[in-house]
Formats: structure tokens, sequence, C-alpha cells
């Protein structure tokens, strides 16, 4: 298998294993051709690669030397890990997640700026703000839903686990054709899942206007009165690539099992 190497030199924690990439498997830094990914550091390194490289649909395999390494793998034996993906002894499990496709068009400017997110976005920003947001849905879920509040929170499958289930919406499993859309501290309580679709808000808030998240707070743009959003199903999937998915999936419900 054809693999690219992806890491930040900047990072003093991977300075040691980028050497021994170097050494080891140059073809990992020099290929132009890959066929994989693999990914060092943590979960927001597959992020930045996400970002980066996500446009071309091939999955993302990651070696873990972050903080929480919740999409990575932890593995000592990296000769003998990376040896066996480049000639095929190992070949990994390709988990398929949902993504949402972002739009935000901006009233004065007439921008338009695209964005992908794995996980989730969220149109908020501190808890105590109150916003006022127009929310209408292609299959009816919303039909001009006023909304007032701190906020909304909208989920993939993956991103279910983070800000999401924090914010009490519901957690939802991996290979499942879902979203989970949730309200922060409003006067409505929103907690629906549905299916992916188009879905539209217009900023309608007239003094403090909210930042988009996405994907954490990595990506944040701040949004104005008039600005639409829009939301939808991206053709293309996130996969990430596991040697024992299971070991994932167990981490997945520890995390949640804790936070219940």
């Amino acid at each position: 298998m054809r693999i690219k190497a992806v890491f930040n030199k900047n990072d003093k924690r991977q300075r040691t294993y980028i050497k021994f990439i170097k050494q080891t498997f140059p073809q990992l830094i020099n290929e132009k051709d890959p066929e994989m990914f693999f990914v060092v550091g943590g979960d927001g390194a597959m992020h930045h690669a996400h970002k980066k490289y996500g446009h071309l649909g091939l999955p993302f395999f990651g070696k873990g030397l972050g903080t929480l390494n919740f999409i990575m793998h932890n593995f000592e034996n990296d000769f003998e890990v990376i040896s066996g993906l480049i000639d095929g002894s190992i070949n990994p499990v390709i988990i398929e997640t949902e993504k949402i496709a972002i739009s935000i068009k901006k009233k004065v400017t007439k921008k338009i700026i695209n964005k992908t997110s794995i996980n989730d976005i969220v149109i908020g920003n501190g808890i105590m703000d109150y916003h006022y947001l127009l929310i209408n849905s292609e299959r009816g879920s919303f039909e001009n839903f006023h909304y007032r509040g701190a906020g909304v929170s909208l989920s993939t499958p993956l991103g279910s686990t983070a800000y999401n289930v924090n914010n009490r919406g519901r957690v939802l499993p991996l290979d499942s054709d879902m979203w989970s859309f949730t309200s922060i501290v409003g006067t409505h309580i929103v907690d629906e899942v549905m299916m992916p679709q188009k879905i539209n808000i217009k900023i309608k808030s007239e003094r403090e206007t909210p930042i988009i998240y996405i994907d954490g707070t990595a990506t944040a743009i701040p949004l104005d009165k008039g600005d639409k959003i829009e939301l939808g199903k991206c053709e293309e999937k996130f996969k990430l690539a596991f040697i024992d998915p299971r070991v994932f999936f167990k981490k997945r419900m520890k995390l949640i099992q804790k936070k219940r």
C-alpha cells in the first residue's frame, strides 16, 4: 500500500517519531500518489489532516502522540505495523462516517465560505449570550422555527460523543445515516435525531451575534446579522482506518458511559 505520512514538525512531541519515519520509511515522506494517509499526533492532527486532504476521499490511519488519542492508534511496535501496512500483511478495517457540508453566505461582503465537518458545528459563543436564529430544514423538522438562546449544535455520528454528548444530545451509531441537532440553553428544548438534509439558518440577532465553530475551536468564523448558513450532507464520507476497530469501539463506549 502506498502511504503518505502527515505530521507537524513544530510539535516537539513528534520530533523523535518524525526522525524515525525519515530514516526508516522515507517513502512515506515522498509519496506523491498515496492510497492512505498516516497521521501522526492527536485527534487535532487528524482534523487538520482532514482539512488538507479530506477532499481526496482516502482513508486516514492515526498514530497517537497527542493527549486524548480518541480516534488514533496506540502501539509501540511501529516498525512492524508500518511495514505490515506497506506490504499488505496488515489490512486495516475502514470505518466510514457521515460529514457535514457547510456553506456560509455573508450578507455584507457577499462572500461565500465553504467548509466541511467530520464532528460537529456549533453556532453560539458564551453560555450567557442570547441569539436569534431562523431555522428551516428540507424534510420539515424545522419550518420557520424562531429559535432564541445561547446557540445550537449539529453533530455527525462520530462527533456525537464530543460536544453533543456534553450537551445531552443522543449518541449515534457510527454506521448510521443520522445527525443529532440540539439546542444550547434556549427558550425551546431541541433534541432532534434526523436524516442528513439541507438545513438553512439565518442570523437574526440584533445585538450580539454568534460565532460558528467547526470541529471545535480550531475553525471559528464570526457571523453577522443577515448571514445565512446552509448545512447539508457531503457526498464523500470520512474514512478512518483501524487495525482492530473493536479497540476504538471500546474506547467510545467507555467515554459514553463516563459521561452518562
